[in-house]
């Protein structure tokens, strides 16, 4: 619980304040404009079937539920975090609806071989860390290396819809957490900003271990073949391939860092 505090305070407070620091580098992190599809490849990682499959069946779970799933795959962060990218981009695209912050975004960087599912606000006690990981690591990641990326992001959009679907109804959303965690996450604030002005680069490591999730694990060897059908350079690339439904448009969701991270 104050492990979570502090994330959702330092994140609030990066969000408010990013532009002015410097230690990162990340007010230079470019994220492109909001996706017009609920899946977008830009780097060729996934079959032009399966991302009008995928991009079909997010569009009408959206629709029955209400719950925004997205899922973005680009080339590269070009040297940044992907959890830099994912905080930056879900606040941007606004993924989930204003108030329930009810969004899950699946960021993969093809060239990075890096994942990172970002989940909103309202679906962090349904979505933990934990959870997040496991579908990252266990699903996801095996299936990469084998050289079946469709079935690895087929596969981890299943296990988030499956994770969710006993909230397809929240209730209206309360003002705020009770007295305790709100005094829990003004700590962390002021811890955290204690940290960064006397050793900036313990408060980045610490910022990029929390935001990290506990699901981040590299893996040696493994997978250099189906995700590399990446055409071109570096970047986070031009407008990729998305599906053919009505398109993703941001509902005013919020994160605050909750999810996993891992690589192949």
């Amino acid at each position: 619980m104050i492990v979570r505090s502090f994330r959702v305070g330092v994140t609030a407070l990066i969000l408010l304040v990013g532009p002015g620091l410097s230690f990162s580098g990340a007010a230079d992190l470019k994220i492109p404009p909001s996706p017009g599809r609920w899946v977008t490849d830009t780097a060729g990682f996934l079959s032009p079937g399966t991302i009008q499959t995928l991009d079909a069946r997010l569009e009408a779970y959206a629709q029955q539920t209400g719950h925004q799933v997205i899922v973005y795959i680009g080339k590269s962060t070009e040297g940044y975090s992907i959890e830099e990218f994912a905080v930056k981009a879900f606040q941007a695209w606004a993924v989930g609806r204003k108030g329930l912050d009810d969004g899950v975004a699946l960021f993969i960087m093809a060239e990075d071989r890096a994942v990172r599912i970002e989940v909103g606000y309202g679906l962090e006690s349904v979505i933990p860390d934990i959870t997040a990981g496991r579908i990252i690591n266990d699903i996801m990641i095996p299936k990469v290396r084998a050289g079946d990326a469709d079935g690895a992001v087929s596969d981890a959009v299943s296990a988030i819809l499956g994770t969710i679907s006993g909230e397809a109804a929240p209730g209206t959303p309360k003002p705020g957490k009770n007295t305790g965690q709100a005094i829990l996450i003004i700590f962390g604030i002021i811890v955290f900003l204690i940290i960064f002005l006397t050793n900036p680069s313990l408060a980045l490591w610490l910022l990029i271990n929390i935001l990290s999730g506990g699901g981040r694990r590299s893996g040696g060897g493994g997978f250099s073949g189906s995700g590399g059908r990446s055409r071109g350079g570096g970047g986070f690339g031009g407008w990729g391939r998305g599906g053919g439904g009505g398109g993703f448009s941001g509902g005013g969701g919020r994160s605050g860092g909750g999810g996993a991270s891992g690589h192949w």
